[in-house]
């Protein structure tokens, strides 16, 4: 007869696996929250490492917003990176999905989505191409 033994411990084992899983899960969004949307660094890591990590990861995004849109990086020219880091800094949640979606929100922002258009008419005509595929396409034909 069997005691039941090898059966309770292996329950344990797995209720210990799946604390340990469900922790390590936490641990991981700290981090990725930390990384991507400006929350603390995790208790036990270095913030000051994670806090370059996080400014690496940002301009690396805003790298992907100008190779998907050149003319919005050009119209921005120097000020490009200082005007991404500000949009990104001021938005909740999670960056979008993708570089395109990106841009887009970006563009948004540069026409003054959140109350604070950019002061260059330059930069708010290229972000109104952004946001509006078919004028950037007639534009594009009128200049030859």
């Amino acid at each position: 007869m069997s005691d039941g033994r090898p059966a309770r411990e292996a329950g344990q084992r797995a209720e210990l696996a799946t604390g340990r899983r469900a922790e390590l899960e936490a641990r991981q969004r700290a981090l990725v929250a930390a990384l991507v949307a400006g929350a603390q660094a995790p208790a036990g890591l270095d913030s000051e490492r994670v806090q370059v990590q996080a400014a690496a990861l940002l301009r690396k995004r805003g790298r992907s917003v100008a190779h998907v849109q050149p003319d919005l990086a050009a119209a921005l020219g120097p000020g490009f990176g200082r005007a991404f880091q500000e949009y990104a800094r001021g938005r909740s949640g999670p960056p979008p999905d993708c570089a395109a979606a990106d841009a887009l929100e970006f563009a948004r922002y540069l026409c003054g989505a959140r109350g604070n258009p950019h002061p260059s008419a330059d930069v708010r005509r290229a972000a109104r191409l952004v946001l509006h595929p078919r004028l950037a396409r007639i534009v594009g034909r009128l200049r030859g």
